[in-house]
C-alpha cells in the first residue's frame, strides 16, 4: 500500500480549501459537538432531530428525507444499539489504525439499512458512522476520493495508507493540521479530532485532485 506523502496531503489541503465551501477548521468545532451530543448506543427520538439535520447537511440523505430515514431508524432501532454495544463501545476510545473492519462491520452494516441504495453508495453509512465515532470511521464523499465500491474498501483502503506512513511523517502532519485549524481561527486542536482518518482523507483528495 502505498504510504501518504506530503505532496498530496498539501494538495488535499489546497482543494478542500478552494474548491468547496466546507470548513477551513476541517470540521474541528464540529467534532466536539458531535462527541457532545454522542448517544452511545441510546438512539432516541429526541437524539435524533439534530443528527438528522447534520446528515442532510452533509448531503447524506438524498433524496431521502430526515423523516424516511427515522422511520427506518425506529424499525432498526433495537439492532442498532445491539450492535453499537458489540462491536462500537468496545473501541470507542482507540482509532482507526488499532480496529479492523471485522470488529465494526456489524454496525455499519445495519446503518446502511437505514438508506438502502440501489448503487451501493457508502456515503450516507459512512457520515452517520463517521459522526459517531469520526476516529474509527472515515468519511467518504465520491467527488472527493473517487469511486470506491463499498464502505470496508474505503475503510481499509484508509487503514492501510495510514498504517503504511512512517510515524515520523505521521506525527509531522499532524502539526500540520493543527497549525492549519490554528491559522483558521480556532485555539488548537481538538482533542478527539480524527487525526489518521481525516488526514488520509486529504491525502486521497490530494491524489485524485492533484
Amino acid at each position: 500500500m502505498q504510504p501518504i506523502n506530503r505532496e498530496e496531503f498539501a494538495a488535499g489541503v489546497r482543494w478542500w480549501q478552494t474548491k468547496t465551501k466546507w470548513p477551513n477548521d476541517f470540521h474541528n468545532d464540529a467534532y466536539g459537538v458531535l462527541a457532545a451530543q454522542n448517544p452511545d448506543g441510546e438512539f432516541l427520538d429526541d437524539w435524533w432531530p439534530d443528527f438528522g439535520r447534520r446528515l442532510t447537511s452533509w448531503k447524506a440523505l438524498r433524496p431521502h428525507s430526515p423523516a424516511d430515514v427515522k422511520v427506518r431508524l425506529v424499525a432498526n432501532r433495537d439492532s442498532l444499539a445491539s450492535a453499537w454495544h458489540q462491536a462500537c463501545a468496545p473501541v470507542r476510545d482507540m482509532d482507526i489504525s488499532s480496529v479492523t473492519w471485522e470488529q465494526v462491520r456489524v454496525f455499519a452494516e445495519v446503518v446502511a439499512r437505514l438508506k438502502p441504495t440501489k448503487s451501493g453508495s457508502p456515503v450516507f453509512q459512512s457520515k452517520f458512522c463517521h459522526f459517531l465515532l469520526p476516529r474509527i470511521f472515515p468519511v467518504f464523499d465520491r467527488a472527493a476520493v473517487g469511486g470506491f465500491r463499498t464502505y470496508e474498501i474505503y475503510f481499509n483502503r484508509v487503514k492501510c495508507m495510514w498504517g503504511a506512513t512512517h510515524a515520523d511523517l505521521q506525527a509531522e502532519l499532524i502539526a500540520d493540521l493543527a497549525r492549519l485549524v490554528e491559522e483558521n481561527g480556532q485555539s488548537r486542536l481538538y482533542d478527539g479530532f480524527p487525526v489518521a482518518t481525516k488526514i488520509t482523507e486529504l491525502a486521497l483528495i490530494g491524489r485524485r485532485h492533484a
